[in-house]
């Protein structure tokens, strides 16, 4: 069963150390609603996301898709409209 959530964030992108990172929330519309603690790296892949940590235990449990829109295909970073999450089952586990 999968399952699209949105992407509070889609639009936003945090500066660390001169670089823009994209950032994902399913809770959050904005960085500054939880303290910086609340935060993390994900890397999938070469690509570095910033997310919350709470959207993050979410996701742990699924195997996700980041979806973008057709209007961004030509872009190296498209911005994460939502996530479309697959719950990961004992079988695939094994």
């Amino acid at each position: 069963m999968s399952r699209v959530v949105p992407n509070k964030l889609a639009l936003t992108r945090a500066e660390i150390e001169g670089r823009a990172y994209r950032m994902i929330s399913f809770f959050h519309s904005h960085p500054s609603e939880i303290q910086e603690e609340g935060w993390t790296v994900f890397e999938e892949g070469e690509n570095k996301f910033i997310v919350d940590k709470l959207t993050l235990s979410v996701m742990a449990e699924c195997q996700c898709e980041f979806l973008s829109r057709e209007s961004d295909s030509g872009s190296e970073e498209p911005a994460i409209v939502s996530v479309k999450m697959d719950l990961i089952t004992e079988e695939i586990k094994k």
